[in-house]
Formats: structure tokens, sequence, C-alpha cells
């Protein structure tokens, strides 16, 4: 299991085992002023990261730009159960989208074929106009109620 799980903790196991599932999270960054701005995004699970691709202008990535610490947390379950809150570190790498796609596309598309179709857009368009990879390397967990 990666680092940031505690294979003796029920509740990390259950967590990590969403992430292959799962096909929202919420990335919190904060405003200038701390305000908090969360985002449901798409992410990808490999090697320890959270891979996220953006457009370039959003709100997300202009506070991670400017130094924002970030959070990301997956939904609960209907009682509040099944919580899984990351802290890490973000990376934010431009122009990356097409790459990280393409690189990761069987993968990719298996989760989110859906997704992919309600959307609308071939796959390398989506890499072409969310651009922007967001890394988020999670170095604590926070989790309960698996």
């Amino acid at each position: 299991m990666d680092a940031v799980f505690d294979v003796e903790n029920p509740a990390h196991a259950a967590a990590r085992t969403r992430l292959d599932s799962e096909l929202i999270a919420w990335l919190i960054t904060t405003k200038a002023d701390g305000t908090p701005h969360p985002a449901p995004v798409w992410f990808f699970w490999h090697d320890g990261v959270f891979t996220i691709v953006s457009e370039p202008d959003t709100i997300k990535v202009k506070h991670l730009r400017r130094g924002s610490k970030a959070t990301l947390h997956l939904d609960a379950g209907p009682l509040g159960d099944d919580v899984a809150i990351f802290h890490g570190d973000t990376r934010l790498i431009p122009d990356g989208g097409a790459d990280f796609l393409a690189r990761f596309r069987e993968p990719y598309v298996a989760k989110y074929a859906a997704a992919i179709e309600a959307y609308g857009m071939p796959l390398e368009e989506i890499g072409r106009v969310f651009s922007t990879v967001i890394e988020f390397t999670p170095t604590r967990l926070i989790a309960w109620g698996a």
C-alpha cells in the first residue's frame, strides 16, 4: 500500500480501494485572504500521486500558482461515514495534459468512459483544453467510518 496509508487502519484501506473507482474528488485551495475554494475534479491515482487535468485559467490553478496550500477529499457516505481527507503538496505542469492522457489513456478511459461520453469531448480534445496537470502528492490521510 502507498506510504500515506496505514495498512493496519481499516478506514485507510477502504480509502485506498476507493481511489480506483471514485470519479470525483474535491480539491480545496484558498483565496489570497484564506477563504477556501472547493472544486470537484476528476482524478487519476498512480504511484502515490493524484493527477488532475485542468484548464489553465481556472481559479484553482491560479490559487496554486500563487502558492495556495491544498487538500483533497472524497465524498463521504450518506451518513457521513467513509471519510477520506488528504493533505499534501502540489505541483503544476503547464501543457502536460495531452502527454498525461496519452500515457495513461487506457486506465483513464476505463475509469471515466461514461463521464467522457457525457461530457461530449474526445479525449484528445480534453488533453488540449485541460492542458494543465495538477499533481497532488498526499502526505497525510485522515479517514474514518469504513
